[in-house]
């Protein structure tokens, strides 16, 4: 690893800050993305980014494995999204799902509708799941769920990528969340195809808001991210703890049933009787089928570093 990156994790304030930076301008930069997306080789965007990402973040873990406990810190998380929910007005897009791999697409599908956009990161709350960031976020047990919220939210939960964004007028509290890129990664009779299942829907949708004319400022963040499990992007571990890990979390990153004994291993965070992985450790069986390829869950920079994306002219 670099000694200019050390040196900023070790003096700066916020080590999360030029971590963010590797990732979005060296790993899931526009250009990497602009160039396959013209390729028509989006596959290879994933699979290749997402070893750089892999083997950028097991460097961090074995110099500096407490900047974890940075992203478990319960305050940051909800921050940003209650500043904008505390705005008279706004239109707050979540896409569940969302990870920094699809930033450079969103971007994109903006500045193609002839907007400005300005890009940074938020914190997934852990465990990075969409019913803890609706629980907190909005104080409801899911998305479906929204409409129920304790405040004058105009809420939608988009389930087709055809959706026409339907607001009226004086509806100046806007929350939009959209399935995709989620359902993408629980198809069950095809393999998932990135290039046609999680990109193209994202943009679709994203574009029919963004020319919509919506209430400004404009914000597309997510819930969660995610880690993709092919290829040799995880992580060896010692064959006890391999045991220890599948015990509670068999397929999953997350369980809320776990037992005390998680409390001496580095790689789980706990809370009570809720757990979550750390970094991206393997365990269990052979990974099979395309749709085992896609977890979330635990706390890893894919699944905890979400995009923010913010439009405000």
């Amino acid at each position: 690893m670099r000694a200019d990156l050390i040196r900023k994790l070790i003096v700066g304030d916020n080590p999360l800050a030029p971590i963010f930076r590797v990732l979005s301008e060296e790993i899931w930069s526009v250009g990497s993305f602009g160039a396959h997306a013209s390729a028509r080789t989006l596959d290879d965007y994933l699979t290749e980014n997402e070893h750089s990402a892999s083997a950028f973040e097991r460097e961090l873990w074995d110099i500096y494995a407490d900047l974890y406990r940075r992203i478990e810190e319960p305050q940051v998380p909800e921050e940003r999204v209650a500043q904008v929910l505390s705005l008279p007005a706004f239109t707050l897009v979540v896409f569940d799902g969302l990870s920094l791999r699809e930033a450079p697409a969103v971007v994109k599908t903006i500045v193609e509708a002839g907007r400005e956009a300005a890009t940074t990161y938020a914190i997934a709350p852990v465990p990075s799941e969409t019913a803890e960031f609706a629980k907190r976020s909005f104080g409801v047990s899911g998305p479906s769920q929204l409409g129920t919220a304790p405040r004058d939210y105009a809420c939608r939960y988009v389930k087709r990528d055809d959706w026409v964004p339907d607001f009226a007028a004086d509806e100046l509290k806007r929350v939009i969340w959209v399935l995709y890129p989620d359902n993408a990664f629980n198809l069950d009779s095809q393999a998932v195809n990135y290039g046609q299942h999680v990109i193209p829907p994202i943009q679709r949708i994203l574009a029919a808001i963004v020319r919509s004319e919506p209430v400004l400022p404009l914000i597309v963040t997510s819930d969660h991210g995610y880690i993709w499990q092919g290829g040799s992007t995880a992580w060896a571990v010692g064959e006890e703890e391999a045991r220890l890990l599948a015990s509670h979390f068999k397929a999953g990153r997350s369980t809320d049933d776990a037992t005390a004994e998680l409390a001496y291993s580095e790689k789980v965070w706990l809370s009570g009787t809720r757990a979550a992985a750390r970094g991206r450790f393997a365990w269990g069986g052979v990974v099979k089928g395309a749709t085992r390829l896609f977890k979330h869950g635990g706390v890893s920079l894919m699944e905890s570093l979400v995009p923010w994306v913010e439009v405000s002219q």
